[in-house]
């Protein structure tokens, strides 16, 4: 499974970001009053799920597709941003799940397996609607 950040380019882009080829900083918003937040920080896992969402952000801020959560080697399990970041695999999970749910929607699921050509507009499937 193939999982990217909803709306990257709305919400974590800016006009300095657009300009970096590589990534060593990402624009992370601070609106705490939104619903998908608010429900996410009544989960009796807030303090995981929230840790998980930031480094997700963080990684997917360094793929070649920028909010696609691939990289040269295919889709990043969580074991491979368990890798990656030095955090339990078990939060990566936790968060797969609870943040595609619809209430939440912060995360996608995604057809694709393979990384789109260099230069070419990412156009992968959204598989949301079809899992539910």
């Amino acid at each position: 499974m193939t999982y990217r950040i909803k709306n990257w380019d709305e919400h974590f882009e800016k006009s300095q970001s657009r300009k970096c080829a590589k990534m060593t900083w990402v624009a992370l918003p601070n609106k705490h009053d939104g619903k998908g937040y608010r429900r996410v920080a009544q989960h009796e896992r807030a303090t995981e799920l929230f840790t998980a969402w930031v480094l997700i952000v963080q990684v997917a801020s360094k793929m070649p597709t920028r909010g696609l959560l691939m990289d040269e080697d295919g889709p990043l399990t969580a074991a491979d941003l368990a890798d990656k970041t030095g955090f339990p695999e078990s939060i990566f999970h936790l968060a797969f799940t609870v943040l595609t749910q619809p209430n939440i929607g912060w995360l996608e699921r995604v057809a694709g397996s393979t990384l789109p050509a260099a230069g070419s507009v990412v156009e992968l499937q959204d598989r949301t609607q079809q899992d539910i």
